[in-house]
């Protein structure tokens, strides 16, 4: 979530979230999970997204290594670290096979 919110407070830019799970995605434009384990997680999401422009984009497993990487670092690490205007170290080698192109 840290990172949602210096995302939204650093940039104008319409909220992209992107998963691999549709279901994730079908959460956040209903009232599913909301009593689940990860329902506060999804509240959150809404909350910080109500003020923009939010587009959900669904991805395959494939398009997703970063964001593996980056919780595999962040679990393993204990740390939340943010990299301004850097790639962090874990990633170099498979963010640019994970970039995506937008279309908005």
């Amino acid at each position: 979530m840290q990172g949602m919110a210096l995302a939204i407070e650093h940039a104008n830019a319409p909220v992209i979230l992107q998963s691999d799970s549709s279901e994730a995605l079908l959460c956040l434009s209903t009232d599913a999970l909301q009593r689940s384990a990860y329902g506060h997680l999804v509240l959150e999401i809404k909350y910080l997204s109500g003020n923009r422009e939010f587009v959900p984009q669904k991805l395959s497993r494939s398009q997703n290594r970063v964001v593996d990487r980056l919780a595999n670092y962040s679990r393993t690490e204990r740390a939340t670290v943010v990299w301004l205007r850097s790639v962090p170290p874990c990633i170099e080698d498979v963010w640019p096979l994970d970039c995506n192109s937008m279309n908005l």
